[in-house]
């Protein structure tokens, strides 16, 4: 949703001038739509803090009412002709104001589920989140263009207020409210997430770049719609390759199973560059896919099984931080490379994104494993 509405926002009728033509209004549809993406994860842990002391319900129900108003209001300042700069301050706070409900439902699932099914229950959430990428961008387009970018936009937010609402109500999942009863617990994350955390920097440039690429990969063949074509590619291979990951029975620690698919995912992503000018695109984009959705399922897996029990929701938000700083960080890289050389280099830093989650992740449990041998030294 977050991309989608500026760019929705940037075609609306009442537009600021555009010094250099249509590639302005995209450089500015991008803008916003960064803005919004780094006010969302940056603000995370806190509602998922305040979940996990207040309970999911009434912090969703309270994100129901505070997404839709920032939305509205971030829509009227497009359509009165409010100065650039506010739409960009609005896109952070509305950002800070929706929720990311993936952690609240992961920690659904650890708190109902066994630890040995719960890889299996994390790939059906992930399933459900490449869906929504799937199914949305074409249903938000085909309203948009039937009736007019605000309708599109209100139907949006009315189904995300109307999943929180529903969320919300359903009690019988949600996780125990955890009470206070000692020492306020620390604000800053322990060490053990901070390897995942860390290399989503790489998720999120991998995914900023991929959507400014395919874009430019459709126009290199005159067919716009091949973009959208490129994006279901990825998100089908993600949701096949999340739904064979889940249903195996794995034996490597969790570790072991984030970084070897980690390998493969960068020996695939290593391809992308060498067949951007052919629709053999299409096929790698899905193998990438499907390697990137064990990935994710791995890495939250491991996540949740370091976190304090009575901060599982909050801390399962922090890698979204990660993914906030890589998404414009990969699509701005791109978006140079794209105007240098054109698709070979906006795929390049796609390629270069998926390398870096494994080289962060290795690099993050190496200095994570030497911490006890470091300690033990000191204290001999």
């Amino acid at each position: 949703m977050g991309r989608a509405l500026p760019a929705r926002n940037a075609q609306s009728r009442h537009r600021p001038p555009r010094p250099d033509g249509p590639t302005g209004a995209s450089r500015l549809a991008a803008g916003v739509g960064a803005a919004f993406v780094v006010g969302m994860p940056f603000a995370g842990p806190l509602w998922s803090r305040l979940m996990n002391r207040r309970g999911q319900r009434p912090v969703l129900l309270l994100a129901a009412l505070t997404l839709s108003l920032a939305i509205a209001v971030l829509v009227a300042a497009v359509l009165v002709g409010m100065p650039v700069a506010t739409w960009f301050v609005l896109a952070v706070v509305a950002g800070a104001v929706s929720v990311d409900v993936g952690p609240a439902v992961r920690a659904r699932w650890s708190a109902l589920v066994s630890p040995e099914r719960r890889h299996s229950a994390y790939a059906v959430e992930s399933i459900a989140d490449e869906s929504v990428f799937v199914i949305a961008p074409p249903v938000l387009t085909l309203i948009a263009a039937a009736a007019a970018p605000q309708i599109g936009i209100a139907v949006i937010v009315m189904v995300g207020a109307v999943g929180l609402l529903w969320l919300g109500l359903l009690r019988g999942s949600q996780p125990p409210r955890v009470a206070l009863t000692g020492p306020r617990p620390r604000l800053l994350p322990p060490l053990g997430i901070l390897p995942v955390t860390v290399a989503w920097i790489g998720v999120g440039g991998m995914f900023g770049s991929f959507d400014v690429t395919s874009i430019a990969w459709a126009d290199r063949f005159g067919s716009p719609w091949l973009a959208g074509l490129m994006m279901a590619s990825l998100a089908l291979g993600n949701t096949v390759g999340a739904l064979v990951y889940g249903a195996l029975r794995h034996r490597a620690s969790l570790r072991a199973r984030w970084l070897g698919s980690s390998v493969l995912l960068a020996v695939a992503g290593l391809a992308l560059p060498f067949v951007a000018d052919s629709l053999v695109a299409l096929v790698v984009a899905a193998v990438v896919g499907a390697l990137i959705g064990p990935v994710l399922v791995a890495g939250f897996a491991l996540v949740e099984s370091r976190a304090d029990r009575d901060r599982v929701t909050e801390l399962l938000a922090y890698p979204s931080l990660g993914v906030g700083a890589g998404i414009p960080l990969g699509s701005t890289l791109a978006g140079i490379g794209l105007d240098a050389a054109g698709p070979v280099l906006g795929f390049t830093v796609m390629a270069v994104s998926c390398v870096a989650i494994l080289v962060l992740g290795v690099i993050g449990e190496a200095l994570l494993s030497a911490r006890p041998r470091v300690a033990s030294l000191r204290s001999s």
